[in-house]
């Protein structure tokens, strides 16, 4: 039975406690392998692209483009083997 891996907003920096999603790379429904971008962040200070930590299908993107959201955050859901 397929597993949900969960994506969430890494620690950036010491005073970074939340980000802005800048552009989503992937859709819903796409493969993704571990290692691809997956989601522009933007901070303050920097914009950061954030790479799938695993291999699998994106199931749910839970922020949309344009939403801020804290540290730890969920923002994208994996469908993983």
């Amino acid at each position: 039975m397929p597993a949900r891996f969960e994506i969430r907003v890494p620690k950036m920096g010491m005073d970074t406690t939340e980000v802005t999603i800048a552009n989503w790379l992937v859709s819903q429904g796409d493969s993704v392998q571990k290692g691809a971008p997956l989601v522009e962040l933007e901070s303050e200070k920097v914009l950061f692209v954030l790479d799938a930590e695993a291999a699998g299908e994106v199931v749910e993107i839970v922020q949309p483009q344009g939403s801020t959201v804290g540290v730890g955050e969920v923002i994208c859901v994996l469908r993983v083997a």
